[in-house]
């Protein structure tokens, strides 16, 4: 599994799910790679079309991010709506 890093300009966003005003995705890609995903389709866009679960970047910059933007921000988050919020690359951390 290649393992990057990458930098959000937002890390709070608005949410198209019924019921969530916004969603957090501390990752962009995940690692177990599982068949029946929801979200193997934004590989796409970030990663040319490479194999669900072989990716994962890794939002450095999210910490600063969350402080930054929660004052701002009122209503229900979702954490990790398009990736899992535990990754296997976490035992390794």
């Amino acid at each position: 599994m290649r393992i990057g890093e990458t930098k959000c300009k937002s890390l709070i966003n608005r949410s198209r799910i019924s019921g969530v005003d916004y969603a957090i995705n501390p990752y962009v890609g995940c690692g177990h790679g599982c068949l029946y995903c929801y979200a193997r389709f934004t590989g796409r866009w970030s990663h040319g079309g490479e194999r669900w679960g072989s990716f994962v970047d890794v939002k450095t910059n999210a910490v600063e991010c969350v402080k930054r933007e929660a004052p701002r921000r009122r209503g229900v988050i979702l954490i990790s709506s398009v990736t899992d919020p535990y990754q296997p690359i976490e035992r390794e951390r």
